[in-house]
Parts: C-alpha cells; sequence; structure tokens
C-alpha cells in the first residue's frame, strides 16, 4: 500500500534534485575544507559558495556572519548560550535577563532551562487563544537587564505566524541593544522572509524542514553581535564552531534554497490551495471538529485540529492503518504522551489538548493524497466514536 505523507513539519524527504548534488560530493569531493590542498580548495570553494548564496537567500549583508551546524537545535543553542557566555566572559558578575515565548519549540525552552540553572533570569510570555502573542505583556517584561529576546517565525505545531517586524520595531523602540534573536525553522520555504523586511539580530534554521539533507542547520548572526563557540575544537567556521564541516550537507541546503527561490511564488500558491482544501473537506465531512491556532495568520501548510470524542493517539494509530503519517504535536515528541505545551498555552481544555492532531501538507501532496485523507479520518472517527 502506497503511504500518504502528511507531516511536512516534522521533516520532509530530499527532494532528487538535491540527491544529484549531494551525490556528486560524496562522489567526486572528500577533501577536508580546511586542507591547503587541491581536494581540500575544492570543498572549500563548495561551502564558500553555498554560504554567500544562503546569504542572498536571506537578502543578509555580505559582511554578516552565517555558520553551518548540525542542526536547528544546535543554531539556536549556539546563538543564546552563546551571547550569554559572551556577555559572561566580559562580566561575570553581571545579572541578565532574557524572554521568550511560551509556545517555543524545545529547543528554545530547554535552552532557556539550561541557562535558569547557570543563574540566568527567563520570562516566558503566554499567548491568547488564537496563538497571538501578548505584546502587551512582552514589551513590559522587558528589564534594563534584558538582553536578548527569543521568539519564533512560526508555531511548529498550529503553524501561527508571529509578526516579527512589528514585534522586532516595538522593542527596539524600549532598548535597541536588545539582541533579537528568531527559530525560523517553520518559516524557511513555506513563507516569503527577508532580513531587510525582518531585520533581526540572529535566526536561525535547519535544512531538513524544506528538502535538504538531515543533520545540518544554519545561524544567522548580524556583523558587529558576538557569540562565544559551545563545541570547542580547530577553529572551523572561522571560530564560532570546531569540527570538520559537513560539506555534502551544507551544499544539499544551498541547493534546497536555490529550488525555493526558483519555485515561491507557484509553491506557496499551491500550498495555499491544497491547505484551504483540506481543511474545507475536513470541516465538511466530520462534525465537531475545531481548528487550533490562528484562522488567518498562519501557514497554509499546518491544520491542527481537535476531533470531539476521538483521543490523538487511537486515531494516528488508526491513520497509519490506512497509510497516512502524521503526527500529535511536534516530531521531537513522537512516541511518548506528553501534553502539547503549545496547545496548553493557548488556554484549550485538556480534552480539545488530549485529541489534537497535526497534519502539514508539502511538495508531493496532491488533491488525491488529500481526497484519501479526509476520507479515513472521516471512516476512523466514526469507528472511535461508536467504541467510546
Amino acid at each position: 500500500m502506497a503511504r500518504i505523507y502528511l507531516d511536512y513539519n516534522a521533516t520532509t524527504p530530499l527532494d532528487p534534485v538535491v540527491l544529484e548534488d549531494v551525490y556528486n560530493v560524496l562522489k567526486n569531493i572528500g577533501g577536508n575544507p580546511s586542507s591547503l590542498y587541491e581536494e581540500g580548495r575544492a570543498a572549500r570553494i563548495l561551502i564558500e559558495d553555498a554560504r554567500q548564496f544562503i546569504k542572498s537567500f536571506l537578502d543578509a549583508n555580505t559582511e554578516d556572519e552565517l555558520v553551518f551546524t548540525s542542526s536547528g537545535t544546535e543554531s539556536i543553542n549556539l546563538a543564546i548560550i552563546g551571547y550569554i557566555n559572551r556577555l559572561k566572559s566580559l562580566d561575570k558578575n553581571r545579572q541578565l535577563h532574557i524572554i521568550t515565548t511560551a509556545v517555543e519549540h524545545h529547543a528554545v525552552l530547554n535552552t532557556f532551562k539550561f541557562l535558569e540553572t547557570q543563574g540566568i533570569e527567563t520570562s516566558y510570555i503566554g499567548v491568547n487563544n488564537f496563538g497571538e502573542l501578548l505584546i502587551d505583556d512582552l514589551l513590559p517584561s522587558i528589564k534594563e537587564n534584558t538582553v536578548l529576546i527569543s521568539i519564533m517565525g512560526a508555531n511548529n505545531e498550529t503553524g501561527t505566524i508571529f509578526p516579527l517586524k512589528n514585534i522586532i520595531s516595538e522593542i527596539k523602540k524600549i532598548n535597541a541593544n536588545i539582541i533579537i534573536h528568531s527559530d525560523i525553522v517553520q518559516i524557511i520555504g513555506k513563507n516569503f522572509f527577508s532580513l531587510k523586511d525582518i531585520p533581526l539580530d540572529m535566526c536561525s534554521f535547519s535544512g531538513h524542514k524544506f528538502y535538504a539533507m538531515k543533520g545540518n542547520g544554519v545561524l544567522y548572526v548580524k556583523k558587529g553581535i558576538k557569540i562565544d563557540p559551545i563545541i570547542h575544537g580547530g577553529h572551523q567556521e572561522r571560530g564560532f564552531r570546531g569540527g570538520t564541516e559537513n560539506t555534502a550537507g551544507i551544499v544539499s541546503i544551498a541547493k534546497a534554497l536555490e529550488l525555493v527561490k526558483n519555485n515561491a511564488e507557484e509553491n506557496l500558491k499551491r500550498i495555499n490551495f491544497l491547505g484551504s482544501l483540506f481543511l474545507d473537506k475536513l470541516f465538511s465531512a466530520i462534525d465537531n471538529v475545531r481548528l487550533n491556532g490562528h484562522p488567518v495568520n498562519r501557514l497554509k501548510n499546518t491544520i491542527n485540529i481537535s476531533i470531539d470524542g476521538v483521543k490523538a493517539e487511537t486515531l494516528l494509530f488508526n491513520l497509519d492503518l490506512y497509510g497516512i503519517s502524521a503526527s500529535a504535536g511536534s516530531a521531537c515528541n513522537a512516541g511518548s504522551l506528553v501534553k502539547s505545551h503549545v496547545l496548553e498555552a493557548h488556554g484549550y481544555e485538556n480534552s480539545r489538548v488530549q485529541s489534537a492532531i497535526r497534519f502539514s501538507i508539502g511538495r508531493w501532496t496532491t488533491e488525491e493524497d488529500i481526497e484519501y485523507a479526509v476520507n479515513a479520518i472521516k471512516q476512523s472517527v466514526l469507528k472511535l466514536r461508536s467504541l467510546s
């Protein structure tokens, strides 16, 4: 039975065009990028060409830093911990305060929790029941010793988009020296993004969310911002991260972003259409369904719904038998029964949180896939409700 993959927010398959470039690098470019001989120089050229292309894709300045890492999680840790460690190295007695939201990915939340153990003061800002940041809570929480604020670009569970441009503007009015970082893992490839439009100080993302290889991340750092490495070793990545670079993985990110850039308008239009179609058919086919997150300001590829009278885990098992891959919450919680901290932060009742399931569509989703999936969901829900 052919499977229907509806979990593109968790990860994306490697695009065949990207695979061709990866194969070519693995087959023909075997040198260490730090070596001075020809094989090393060939690898270094590929890495630096990729770096410049990615800067161009982001609309970054050429003098800004772009650091290659192993994942979005590592990039986030390097940005937040690296910046705090730099400040502490200048004044170990300085009391620092950092802010994030209650609905961030655990890569951010657990980094903040770690820094709490290091004596860093933290604040977590909530959202309303549409998943919108409570800006009237954020701004008063800024203190004289606030040095960094991390706010995601779009939520990985609900797809709710945060208005980063406006948020940055309001924060900088209070204190222009506060560093603003964003986890834009779910934004790249799913929504238009430019650092000229959204002037972040630092941002993190990973290749496997837009059809590049897994195990590769990127951290953007604006010129003038100093961070300390958190992985110590050689002087790779201009001292920001020790360890031999993953040439093939880096090339895969640049190639995947080239595909995104060349087909952006067409792909977004298609995804928006399919996302709306999926949602409309779900609401027509099944009663007592509720959309989680914002109904308008969200990534249209992401459909997070709660179905009354059905537990998410049970529904997922049934859909798996139909050959459908979906998820409850984020992929990083897969295999566990942990309730979604994101939906709890929305103020939803326990039954709504426990019945929430996320479908996320992508490059190879078809209208036929959606028709089949909606019918499978309907049949599964009817079955499960009859047993309850």
